[in-house]
């Protein structure tokens, strides 16, 4: 009999051992960001828990900031400001840096980002210690 679990480049299903695996982490590691609404739970099959393609990329996102020095409260509030559709400027409160209206200093006059400062204040200072140095 075939096993469910694939090769997570071509989106099978993964346990949550292969997951971890897939992306040098522990499935304690796994687990703990599920508990803290990081990652989403597995779809269940019977008893068993599977992992697609969008908890891989989730996860390979979710360590890769945690390694660049971002708390998990950090990447918390990051992930949910994309899951809103936010964009980075949205995010940091800040007109686009290129494409139209750029040069146009009215053009975010007025705009106002929901809960701007506690998105800002969980960002950790690591971050930007790190960026002046």
């Amino acid at each position: 009999m075939l096993s469910p679990v694939g090769d997570p480049v071509q989106g099978n299903r993964l346990t949550v051992d292969a997951l971890a695996r897939a992306t040098g982490t522990t499935t304690r590691q796994v687990r703990a960001l599920q508990t803290r609404g990081l990652l989403p739970r597995p779809h269940l099959v019977g008893r068993t828990g599977f992992y697609d393609t969008g908890h891989l990329q989730r996860l390979r996102a979710v360590l890769r900031l945690q390694d660049g020095g971002f708390s998990l409260a950090a990447i918390a509030a990051l992930l949910q400001a994309w899951e809103s559709g936010l964009t980075l400027s949205h995010v940091l409160g800040l007109p686009w840096r290129d494409g139209p209206g750029a040069d146009d200093a009215d053009a975010f006059d007025g705009f106002v980002v929901p809960q701007r400062t506690r998105l800002l204040s969980v960002v950790p200072t690591t971050v930007f210690d790190a960026a002046a140095s």
